[in-house]
């Protein structure tokens, strides 16, 4: 190749390598390697209490703060115990300035402790300035003359631009706020082959709503389709034993009947058209079945003791003969 030729094969290099870096700019701003997962270690000292906490680190989601969203995994060993947990937090753009504890998705805890077997919980504060991790001690299980050291990894699910490692110690005992895992939430199942696509399987929003075959829940847990269970326990109020009392006013059975031929239904009991629309609460109804039941053995007592009386009066009157 000719020697004329270097410099400009050399130009040609360096403009396509100007070129590439160019590509890295976007509204001014140089766009670096990223770095998803960040791992640390704190310890806290022997003796600690309930509510001892150590800030660990800030994290600065990209976008405005508004893609923050972060698996935090902790393990320790005190003593011949040892315990890990993996938790989940969200971090949207323009959260307050405080610190909520982070939901537990995963519960390695302490042999024999059951739920309960984890001295530390997550706390997040969202910060659209300055959002940050805690850990924060819940219980003291262990050897308490033992220090414990928490080894710890944040993975970043979405990109998150820096982590700047803190060491803040202190105490807090006022945490009674839960930080939101996610606004809503579905679970969508079939076959992937089928291009019919998927069903809804399960929907939570964030009013705490859950589905199961419904995209919109307006109950606690809303079910589109069959229920089948071994045992259903339903906690109710104003248990009907109040039928029993001696001021109770008792309908009589004209009532009863006057009420059925205008209403075509039990008093208190809801109509053919109403459990068509509205359902059935299964605690309430039962508790007015009940009801039904008690003032019917009421009526059911009061004329055993007519007809008794009318026995006697009749053996009377034969023996007056």
């Amino acid at each position: 190749m000719h020697k004329k030729l270097y410099p400009l094969i050399s130009l040609g290099l360096l403009s396509f390598l100007i070129t590439i870096d160019l590509f890295a700019f976007s509204n001014g701003k140089v766009n670096t390697r990223l770095v998803d997962d960040y791992t640390t270690q704190v310890t806290f000292f022997a003796g600690f209490q309930i509510g001892s906490c150590i800030e660990f680190v800030a994290v600065s989601p990209i976008d405005t703060g508004s893609s923050g969203n972060y698996e935090i995994s902790i393990s320790y060993v005190r003593g011949n115990v040892a315990a890990a947990g993996t938790f989940l937090a969200s971090i949207s753009h323009y959260n307050p300035n405080l610190w909520r504890e982070v939901g537990r998705v995963n519960s390695n805890g302490y042999a024999g402790a059951g739920s309960d077997g984890h001295n530390f919980a997550i706390d997040c504060n969202t910060d659209r300035f300055n959002p940050r991790f805690r850990i924060r001690a819940i219980r003291t299980l262990g050897i308490a003359t033992d220090p414990l050291t928490v080894h710890i990894k944040i993975r970043s699910i979405n990109q998150n631009g820096s982590w700047t490692t803190l060491n803040v110690t202190g105490s807090d005992l006022t945490v009674n706020k839960l930080l939101p895992m996610t606004n809503d939430w579905s679970l969508y199942v079939g076959n992937s082959h089928d291009p019919a696509g998927a069903e809804i399987a399960i929907k939570a929003l964030g009013n705490g709503n859950v589905g199961v075959g419904t995209a919109i829940p307006n109950a606690k847990l809303a079910v589109n389709g069959n229920i089948r269970a071994k045992e259903i326990k339903v906690e109710t109020a104003n248990w009907p034993d109040y039928v029993f009392a001696e001021d109770y006013q008792l309908p009589t059975l004209q009532q009863t009947e006057k009420h059925i031929k205008e209403k075509g239904h039990l008093p208190g009991i809801p109509s053919a058209e109403e459990v068509k629309s509205d359902g059935v609460d299964l605690g309430e109804m039962n508790a007015k079945l009940l009801q039904k039941l008690e003032e019917v053995t009421l009526h059911l007592i009061k004329q055993e003791k007519e007809l008794l009386k009318l026995k006697k009066e009749l053996n009377s009157l034969k023996k007056d003969k």
